[in-house]
């Protein structure tokens, strides 16, 4: 396996400092990271999720639109307007779309028990009848 770029790295750290709780650093390693390689979709993902927990919803929007490009039936794409899905209280095409995802990627195991939870939440949110909470994601 060959070593980490240093755009891979970048993300990877924006990653560790978004558990921390450093948002601000996070989400700039994170944008970074698909400056230096825009091929970095997880890390395009995973900044705009940071995002919308963050309650930014328009700014995680904004973070995804690189993913437009993707096939409408690839993982990363499928997570993307999943989660776009449930910014607008769309719940079943969320859970539909999000489900796709985790059905299709077999490469990010971890990334499949994220959007697991976000189908949870959903579900929840769904039964009670009431608007997304972004910030329950980040729990």
């Amino acid at each position: 396996m060959p070593p980490p770029t240093e755009a891979e790295t970048r993300y990877l750290l924006g990653a560790e400092l978004a558990q921390s709780g450093d948002y601000d650093r996070a989400i700039h390693e994170m944008q970074e990271a698909i400056r230096m390689q825009p091929s970095l979709h997880t890390a395009t993902l995973q900044l705009g999720l940071l995002l919308l927990t963050l309650n930014r919803p328009a700014d995680a929007v904004t973070a995804w639109r690189p993913l437009d490009d993707l096939d409408r039936n690839q993982p990363l794409r499928l997570f993307k307007d999943g989660l776009e899905a449930l910014i607008h209280d769309d719940f079943d095409s969320s859970i539909r779309l999000l489900n796709a995802g985790i059905t299709a990627n077999h490469s990010n195991p971890a990334l499949n028990r994220d959007m697991g939870l976000v189908v949870s939440r959903a579900r929840e949110a769904q039964q009670r009848k009431v608007r997304t909470d972004f910030s329950l994601y980040n729990q």
